[in-house]
C-alpha cells in the first residue's frame, strides 16, 4: 500500500519542495556554480594576500565544495555535498566580508539571494535569505546612515520577495502542465498514459509478496443514447457527475483512470476479490440512485478482474474487459467477476 500511496502523491497537485534548478536539465545550475567558483577564487587569493586567513579559509572551503558538486553534475550524479552546508559557509563568508570591508560589500547580497532561491528548495531558501537580510540590515545600520540602511534593507527584502513569488508562480505553471499531461481535463481522472506503470507495480507485488489488487472496468450504460437524446453538454455533465461520485466513495489509495469515452478503470491495491465485489456493488447502487438527469436513470456496468502472478498488464485489463462485456450482455446495470479459468475471448460490442 505504501508504494501506491507514494505514486499517488507524486501525481497529486501539491507542489514539491525540490530546488528549482535541480528539476529537469542541470545545465543552468552547472553554469551558475561554475561562474560562482571562478568568481570566488580571486577573492580567496586576495584575502590570503591581505592576511585575512579566516575569510580566505571559508572561501577556499566553499570553492572546494562547489567544485565537488560541479564535477558531480558534470558526470550526471547526485550532488554529494549537502547544499545547506555549502550555503552556510557562503552566508558566513558574506557576513565576515561586510563586517570587515564595509557597506560596499552589501551589494554582493543581491545576486546571492537570487541564486539561493533558485538553487535551494523554497523553504530552505527562505531561511538562508532571512539570515542574509538580518546580517545586511544589522551591518547597514552600523556602517551607514539610517536612510541608506533602510534603502538597502528594503531593496534586498523586495528582491527576496519578488524572486520568491516568481519561483512560486513558475512552480504553479509547471504543476498545471503536469496535471494536464496526466489527468483528463473534463473528469480529473488520470488518463490512460499513466495506467501502465501502476498496473505493473501491482502485478509485481502480487508476484513477489502475494499482495492482491483488483481493477474495476466501469462503463456508463447507453451513453450514446444520452448524447443523442439530451446533447453532448448533458453527456459531459453525466461524465463529470459520475466521476465525482466515484472520487467521493473510493479509498485514498485507489486510482481512477479514464480509459475511453464513457469507460473508466478503478485500480484498487491491497484488496481481495470479496471486497472488490462489495466496492463494485456499492458504486453501482450509488450511481443508480443518484438523480443526474431528471426522470432518466443513469446506470453503470462493471467488470472486475483480480491480479494474477502469471499475467501481464494487457491480459489483466483484457480480463476486466471480458467481465465488463459479460455484464453488458447480461442486461447492464450489474457487476461481473472474471473467472481465471475462463478461456473465452469475446470481442466487446
Amino acid at each position: 500500500m505504501g508504494k501506491i500511496k507514494r505514486l499517488q502523491h507524486a501525481l497529486s497537485e501539491k507542489d514539491n519542495d525540490a530546488a528549482f534548478l535541480l528539476q529537469g536539465s542541470k545545465k543552468t545550475l552547472f553554469v551558475i556554480l561554475t561562474i560562482v567558483c571562478v568568481m570566488f577564487v580571486p577573492l580567496a587569493i586576495k584575502n590570503i594576500l591581505v592576511e585575512n586567513y579566516l575569510l580566505a579559509c571559508l572561501l577556499g572551503l566553499f570553492i572546494l565544495l562547489v567544485i565537488i558538486d560541479v564535477l558531480a553534475l558534470h558526470r550526471g550524479q547526485v550532488l554529494p555535498i549537502n547544499k545547506n552546508a555549502v550555503m552556510t559557509i557562503l552566508v558566513a563568508s558574506l557576513g565576515i566580508t561586510i563586517n570587515q570591508i564595509g557597506a560596499s560589500a552589501i551589494y554582493w547580497a543581491f545576486p546571492m539571494v537570487i541564486s539561493i532561491i533558485y538553487i535551494l528548495p523554497f523553504r530552505s531558501s527562505l531561511t538562508f535569505n532571512g539570515i542574509i537580510l538580518a546580517i545586511v540590515t544589522f551591518e547597514a545600520f552600523i556602517k551607514t546612515d539610517s536612510a541608506s540602511a533602510i534603502r538597502a534593507s528594503v531593496a534586498l527584502a523586495l528582491t527576496i520577495v519578488i524572486s520568491g513569488l516568481i519561483i512560486l508562480h513558475i512552480n504553479r505553471l509547471k504543476q498545471n502542465l503536469i496535471n494536464e499531461s496526466i489527468r483528463d481535463p473534463m473528469t480529473n481522472a488520470f488518463n490512460r498514459r499513466q495506467l501502465g506503470s501502476h498496473l505493473s507495480s501491482c502485478l509485481a507485488q502480487k508476484q513477489r509478496n502475494d499482495i492482491d489488487s483488483g481493477i474495476l472496468m466501469l462503463d456508463i450504460d447507453h451513453f450514446k443514447k444520452i448524447n443523442d437524446t439530451f446533447g453532448h453538454s448533458t453527456g459531459d455533465m453525466v461524465l463529470k457527475r459520475v466521476t465525482q461520485l466515484l472520487f467521493k466513495h473510493i479509498r485514498e489509495t485507489d486510482l481512477l483512470f479514464r480509459v475511453g469515452g464513457e469507460e473508466f478503470l478503478l485500480l484498487m491495491h491491497n484488496i481481495d476479490s470479496h471486497k472488490a465485489k462489495q466496492v463494485a456493488e456499492k458504486i453501482r447502487k450509488i450511481i443508480e440512485k443518484e438523480v443526474i438527469i431528471d426522470n432518466y436513470p443513469i446506470t453503470v456496468s462493471i467488470g472486475i478482474s483480480m491480479a494474477l502472478a502469471h499475467i501481464d498488464d494487457d491480459n489483466w485489463m483484457r480480463h476486466a474487459d471480458h467481465a465488463l462485456y459479460d455484464a453488458k450482455e447480461s442486461g447492464r446495470n450489474q457487476i461481473k467477476m472474471h473467472q481465471p479459468l475462463s478461456n473465452y475471448c469475446p470481442t466487446k460490442a
